[in-house]
């Protein structure tokens, strides 16, 4: 054969170099087809060598004998029962000429002998691939080929179901008078994260005595899809199956991938809260979770503790953490938007109340009785009770409202009883009354006279000093019972605090025929006075201590708001607004817009003021 150099080495599949691409130059030139003319030695490679050998009557790279294939069904009770014809024997033999030019024992000539090829070693998704399966001779009518299409790689019609590449159906129809017939199929585009992964086509053995075809050297063939997804991220996210549970009960943790991989996703989890680890829940034997390859989520059941502790709802945080790989490592997941879920452990214990306390208790006394919980209450509790008897309640004890709190915190609460001495009752003979030193006003026995039970002894004057007061309607309209006023009497000086117990609300005609309402303003102190002495009462309305005022001639009232003139050093004038409050004679109190060390204007004799500000 022509070529550039002699070869120097054997080849096989897999073989790389330019031997190998001289070698499928001088194949494809002498008719034994090659789709790609390159240095990489393939499965078509060597199917076109073994036509161009068999040709040439080369036998095998070893001398073989036949050799055998025995196939047996196995039994299995469960499911159904070997008969009597449950064996199958095969005898391989060589697919060349042995070395020693003995007659070929392969099917009869007549029969065709096929060989498959693909367009391509590998590919990418979105490209297709074309399976070509060739015969050695044209036939007179249509040959059915049996096809076993393989892979890691899965055929289908929907990337919903995971399929990677557009089915090719088990059987191909090679027609009459034709040499070739080809079957292409299209590989999905999909956003999964894959590994490599293959499609291989072969054609299936038949078996028996009666075949319609021979398997050529090659006849099988391996496509190679790449791996890809390398831009995708995994967003990982968790959900909780409820936002509280009891205890005894389990709660499971959804975490979801954003990104299906062919790859398992590891990642790592922590548990938090004030729940606490082997106590509230079970502890997880890890903290590291795997989403299977092909999956797009992982349930992880967390077993809840039942104890009989009177406690406080308490929180179990599940967290997702962020993965950290090793230097020059991609990361194997990312964070999503929701990677922490909580859960509320609600505690069904109840504290158990017992009553504590009874005795005997003399009227007028007191006792109580203890209410007491076998565990701290969590929170402010009503605890409830009833009260019977004989005793009334209200009239032989004070009341009892039937509800008492227990605080947070504490074990147990106590309930005062007084009861009422209702035995006792008063006589106004039983007490002399008066704001003592207090005078007598008349003595009704002398000394040594016999006196009877319940007869006058002597009489007290009255301590206190009580005025009547006369105003007009205006005034009656300002003052109230129990209002503070100051009562002056002219004749010696005296001012001294009273108290106006009582205004009528009936109006009475003076001796001028104006109206007239009557009050009492009880004096209280020593008030040197004789009745029918004329006093003078003040009552205070309203007050204010410690307060700015101006003079009210320095106001300037209007329907726009009240404004006070103010001078400075420079002899500037100008005009604030204020807000006033109480007036009094002369003097107004100012309640905003002025500071107190503003030099206030009463009256300009000439010039003008400036606007305010």
């Amino acid at each position: 054969m022509a070529g550039d150099f002699s070869f120097y080495r054997e080849l096989s599949v897999g073989s790389v170099g330019p031997d190998v691409k001289q070698l499928e130059t001088i194949l494809n030139d002498n008719g034994y087809s090659i789709s790609s003319v390159d240095s990489l030695f393939t499965e078509q490679t060597r199917s076109a060598l073994a036509r161009w050998q068999f040709d040439r009557g080369y036998s095998g790279s070893a001398n073989e004998s036949d050799e055998t294939v025995t196939v047996s069904l196995s039994s299995n009770s469960a499911a159904y029962s070997v008969g009597r014809a449950n064996t199958a024997a095969f005898v391989v033999t060589p697919s060349v000429p042995s070395g020693t030019g003995s007659t070929f024992r392969g099917a009869p000539a007549t029969k065709p002998t096929l060989t498959v090829s693909a367009s391509s070693n590998s590919v990418i998704e979105g490209d297709p691939v074309t399976f070509t399966v060739t015969s050695d001779i044209s036939l007179l009518t249509d040959l059915t080929v049996a096809l076993t299409i393989g892979g890691s790689a899965a055929g289908g019609d929907d990337i919903a179901n995971d399929d990677d590449y557009e089915e090719i159906l088990t059987n191909i129809v090679l027609p009459a008078g034709e040499l070739t017939v080809s079957v292409t199929s299209v590989v999905f585009v999909d956003s999964v994260i894959e590994d490599e992964e293959d499609i291989t086509f072969a054609i299936a053995q038949q078996f028996g005595d009666d075949t319609s075809y021979l398997s050529g050297a090659v006849k099988s063939v391996r496509v190679v899809i790449a791996a890809n997804g390398s831009d995708l991220k995994p967003l990982l996210t968790v959900k909780a199956s409820g936002e509280a549970i009891d205890e005894g009960s389990s709660v499971t943790f959804t975490v979801r991938t954003s990104v299906k991989s062919n790859r398992d996703i590891r990642f790592n989890v922590t548990l938090s809260g004030n729940a606490e680890s082997d106590i509230d829940y079970l502890t997880p034997d890890s903290d590291v979770y795997t989403i299977n390859a092909g999956n797009e989520s992982v349930d992880i059941d967390i077993q809840i503790r039942r104890d009989d502790a009177v406690e406080l709802d308490e929180d179990l945080i599940f967290t997702i953490t962020g993965d950290v790989p090793p230097v020059g490592k991609n990361k194997r997941y990312y964070l999503g938007s929701n990677v922490k879920s909580t859960v509320v452990i609600q505690s069904g214990d109840l504290p158990e109340l017992t009553l504590i306390g009874g005795s005997a208790i003399a009227e007028g006394r007191s006792g109580s009785f203890r209410i007491v919980s076998d565990a701290p209450v969590t929170e402010d509790t009503s605890v409830n009770y009833q009260v019977s008897g004989t005793a009334t309640n209200g009239q032989d004890f004070r009341v009892l409202s039937g509800t008492v709190i227990m605080k947070a915190g504490s074990s147990s609460v106590t309930v005062l009883i007084d009861t009422i001495n209702d035995d006792v009752v008063f006589l106004p003979s039983d007490m002399l009354v008066a704001q003592w030193p207090a005078r007598i006003g008349k003595v009704e026995v002398d000394e040594g006279e016999f006196v009877l039970q319940g007869n006058v002894v002597l009489s007290l004057t009255e301590p206190e000093f009580t005025i009547t007061m006369k105003v007009s309607p205006t005034d009656r309209a300002e003052l109230v019972v129990g209002q503070g006023v100051s009562v002056d009497l002219k004749v010696g000086g005296q001012i001294l605090p009273g108290v106006i117990t009582e205004l009528g609300d009936s109006a009475t005609v003076g001796p001028g025929g104006e109206e007239q309402y009557e009050g009492t303003v009880s004096v209280t102190g020593a008030f040197d006075a004789v009745d029918g002495a004329t006093v003078s009462i003040d009552v205070t309305l309203a007050e204010a201590l410690q307060v700015l005022a101006v003079p009210v001639a320095s106001v300037l009232r209007s329907a726009d708001g009240d404004q006070v003139r103010v001078v400075n050093d420079q002899g500037t004038i100008t005009r604030l607004n204020v807000t006033i409050g109480l007036i009094d004679g002369e003097w107004v109190e100012i309640k905003e817009g002025l500071l107190g060390d503003e030099l206030i204007i009463v009256d300009i004799v000439s010039g003008s003021a400036a606007e305010a500000p």
